[in-house]
């Protein structure tokens, strides 16, 4: 394979709505925990600001003649009337007549307005006149005040209507409700979910992640080998982790019938196209890698050889991936992992004793359980290459699961080794970038990559938003499987 990096900056750069929103969806712990932790700065915020606010009511009832009503309901016509005279009734509440004679009274000399406020109740001839303050006892003066002089002054503001008290006003025994607290924690909750879910968008679209197979396929001369497609088998999962709740391991494997038959015929394609270019090229030993963690390279490589095997050839699967090795995990057989593809490559143990013969599958398997933290020096000091021709002699296919390519260099050291690579990128996962970054590097290490699978694919008609402002539709969205566990 020839590595061509053919991208042009006038390309349409689709912005894919549904991957973004899935984002969101997969990222919903960390919306939950911004909000929370806003909402309760907001609760701080407004527990240190408050200041204890003390109110006294006066309630009057309206009545457009001169007596009181002795109706239960009042008609839609006294209302009316009832709504302009409480206006008329507030106007004089806020006159400088009332407002000099409530000084006098009480002794304030400040704005006394500030303080008071009316209310119409809904569908009644009821007003209330409430006064608050941070005092008490200057609430109660205040309303004392205007329960004597808002009669008398209202007279020559209403010649037609009366107001009459049913409610004197009263000393506050306690400090009103401090609804600023629940008001503040809805905010901050608000505020914690607009900013975290700005920012998670923001960082997807700095990645520009790869969310259809044609945005890599188009920038660079790499194969779009197949797509994998999304497989929810109702794994329960912890809320707080998201981890799986269950011990046993839920495989995602095409002999798992809850996969279904869509996800098994997309792996028989797969592997019809890999024989092509495996017989075509004389391939045997085949490198599965990804760019970035949780792409799922380590199911499609159980998957793959999985479906080669089904097709009577003779296959195994060594797991390289040494910091974390999971082939054997996936395959549901880590208990009988005793000698791992470590030992055999230091020299420790034979490679016979590290082989696992899986007859119900027709699979053979080198695995791993323990992480080893300088496996770059290893493979690049062992004796991988001597094992690898010593399988070759054995088997029609060796599948050799790697690390994540963008985080360590095991990847190209082992591609060295290897007939030809394969790389799994899953869909809304890695940067467009950083994958053709990856796919030049193993070219670099090895000419002959297959191409890539892109794997996780959800269907439906999400619409995407491109740069030129142009609606169209993306049949591509994320979901979340074949993450180590």
């Amino acid at each position: 394979m020839t590595f061509e990096k053919t991208i042009n900056e006038d390309d349409e750069i689709t912005i894919d709505v549904g991957a973004l929103f899935h984002r969101l969806i997969e990222n919903w712990r960390i919306i939950i925990a911004s909000m929370l932790v806003c909402a309760l700065i907001g609760v701080i915020i407004s527990a240190v600001s408050y200041v204890p606010s003390y109110t006294s009511t006066i309630s009057y009832v309206i009545n457009a003649g001169s007596t009181v009503s002795t109706t239960r309901y009042i008609t839609e016509s006294e209302f009316v009337v009832a709504e302009y005279l409480a206006n008329t009734y507030t106007y004089v509440l806020n006159s400088t007549s009332l407002t000099q004679k409530v000084q006098a009274e009480t002794g304030i000399d400040e704005d006394i307005t500030q303080y008071i406020s009316t209310k119409l109740i809904d569908q009644s001839n009821i007003m209330e006149v409430r006064v608050k303050t941070p005092d008490a006892q200057m609430s109660f003066n205040i309303a004392q005040a205007i329960y004597v002089y808002l009669p008398e002054l209202s007279l020559a503001a209403v010649k037609t209507g009366s107001l009459d008290v049913i409610e004197t006003p009263q000393l506050a025994l306690k400090p009103d409700q401090n609804n600023g607290l629940q008001r503040m924690g809805v905010y901050g909750a608000l505020i914690g979910f607009i900013l975290s879910a700005a920012l998670l968008i923001m960082i997807g679209l700095m990645r520009k992640p790869v969310t259809n197979p044609e945005m890599l396929s188009s920038k660079i001369d790499i194969t779009h080998v197949g797509s994998i497609p999304h497989v929810n088998i109702n794994i329960k999962k912890s809320l707080l982790t998201g981890k799986p709740k269950d011990v046993k391991h839920e495989p995602i494997l095409i002999t798992n019938k809850k996969t279904g038959f869509a996800f098994s015929e997309t792996y028989k394609t797969l592997r019809t196209k890999i024989e092509r270019s495996v017989k075509k090229h004389g391939y045997k030993t085949i490198l599965i890698t990804s760019t970035l963690e949780n792409e799922g390279k380590s199911t499609v490589a159980a998957n793959i050889a999985l479906t080669l095997a089904q097709n009577k050839n003779k296959v195994i699967i060594v797991d390289c991936d040494l910091r974390n090795p999971s082939t054997a995990k996936i395959l549901g057989i880590k208990d009988r992992v005793d000698t791992q593809v470590a030992d055999v490559i230091e020299g420790k143990a034979p490679l016979e004793s590290a082989v696992i013969r899986l007859p119900n599958l027709n699979l053979d398997i080198m695995g791993g359980k323990n992480s080893v933290e300088n496996s770059t020096e290893m493979l690049s000091e062992s004796s991988l290459p001597r094992i690898l021709d010593t399988l070759k002699q054995s088997y029609d296919y060796i599948i050799v699961d790697t690390p994540p390519s963008s985080l360590f260099a095991d990847a190209f050291v082992i591609a060295e080794y290897i007939d030809a690579s394969l790389l799994v990128v899953r869909q809304g996962s890695a940067g467009l970038d950083h994958v053709i970054n990856v796919v030049g590097d193993l070219a670099q290490a090895n000419e002959n990559v297959i191409g890539f699978v892109f794997n996780n694919v959800s269907d439906g008609s999400l619409f995407s938003l491109n740069r030129k402002n142009k609606y169209g539709y993306s049949y591509y969205r994320y979901g979340n499987y074949g993450s180590k566990s």
